[in-house]
């Protein structure tokens, strides 16, 4: 029985639904993990952007002023004092940063360049001079590339943007992926089953499946289905919840990417994920996984009453012993215990605010009635 709410006064929910069935289901290794070493990296650099109509940085904005001088020196051009270029308000220093792919990248590619101003109004109209690029850790020395070009606004944040394709690179950007037993060792793995001479990948699993029973799940799908072909009792093993290591065959240290194709391609059976709800208050988003579960509980905002309740012993939803204005029922079958799928699907249909659903779902948590881990992002 469903009634679309018209007038959202003093609503309550009578929240019942049906037990989600532990169904495994197939996915691969590599749908969810990533390869350690595996990732973006990013360089850095700082520039000046010329061409900006008198909304580029204040007149006596010391690091700008410095930056131009050391700029016009470059051509010959002397200036004695700061004073000497003080008025110029058509230029703007500014920070770069540039992101290479998981995968790296190589000499001479094109990449995209993120441009953001420290004291200019707007960087309308700007190109950024020829700006070196460098790595963003300090200890990798030495220069990654060059950016330069028109920038690119968004009118809503006009002190920032990007150029398109302002990056090129000057020298290989490559991903190692490969690790020996012994730095393995050194970095505080120290399993007996890692042998320092021998050489492995580690499999991280992404945030959203992290857990024990995923970690263990994907070393004995990978040990069942490669450790035959490799020649060897045990060819994972999850050294915690999450990360496994692999090991790389001495016959596939050759080709070690068709053996690592076979890793990320092995079939493996997740069970029911752990429950979990996470929060995105900058999208407005609430994302809920695993069989998520509440407890009966009656729960009071802003002159709204929610509450969640056990279906009786006949099946049927019972009643609530005062009278209720605008609601929501949800009532399928006979067995079943409150999801909270259905309360957030109530509280969508009857168009409640979303701050108004995270804090319902905060109170939930508070009292020890949401069965799940409450996450947040953004």
């Amino acid at each position: 029985m469903i009634r679309p709410s018209t007038l959202v006064i003093v609503p309550l929910f009578w929240i019942v639904a049906i037990p989600a069935a532990a169904l495994a289901q197939v996915a691969r290794v590599g749908d969810v993990t990533r390869l350690q070493g595996q990732g973006t990296n990013v360089l850095i650099g700082q520039g000046l952007v010329f061409g900006l109509s008198q909304t580029g940085d204040p007149s006596k904005y010391l690091p700008t002023m410095k930056a131009l001088r050391a700029g016009v020196r470059r051509f010959g051009v002397e200036v004695n004092e700061l004073s000497e270029i003080s008025n110029t308000k058509n230029v703007a220093i500014v920070q770069l940063e540039v992101v290479i792919p998981e995968h790296g990248a190589r000499e001479g590619d094109l990449l995209d360049v993120t441009v953001a101003a420290h004291a200019a109004k707007s960087l309308a109209g700007g190109r950024l001079l020829p700006t070196p690029l460098i790595y963003h850790q300090p200890s990798v020395g030495g220069l990654f590339g060059f950016a330069q070009g028109l920038v690119e606004i968004n009118e809503l944040t006009p002190t920032s943007g990007v150029i398109r394709g302002g990056a090129r690179l000057e020298r290989n950007v490559f991903i190692n992926v490969l690790a020996r037993g012994g730095d393995l060792r050194q970095e505080g793995i120290r399993n007996p089953w890692i042998q320092s001479d021998q050489t492995y990948i580690t499999l991280v699993l992404d945030e959203a499946h992290a857990g024990w029973s995923v970690a263990a799940a994907v070393a004995q799908a990978v040990d069942k289905e490669l450790s035959i072909s490799a020649d060897v009792d045990r060819v994972a093993l999850a050294i915690d919840s999450k990360n496994i290591v692999v090991l790389i065959p001495e016959h596939q240290l050759a080709d070690p990417a068709s053996w690592i194709r076979d890793v990320e391609q092995t079939p493996i059976l997740m069970e029911s994920n752990e429950a979990r709800v996470t929060v995105n208050r900058v999208s407005g988003t609430i994302v809920v996984t695993g069989d998520t579960r509440i407890s009966p509980v009656v729960i009071s905002q802003r002159g709204m009453t929610v509450t969640v309740a056990a279906p009786l012993a006949d099946g049927t939803t019972p009643r609530a012993a005062f009278e209720r204005q605008d609601f929501v029922a949800l009532d399928r079958e006979a067995d079943r215990q409150p999801k909270l799928a259905d309360l957030l699907d109530a509280l969508n249909r009857l168009k409640v605010p979303f701050a108004d659903r995270v804090s319902i779902l905060e109170q939930i948590h508070r009292a020890g009635k949401l069965h799940a881990r409450l996450m947040y992002e953004g």
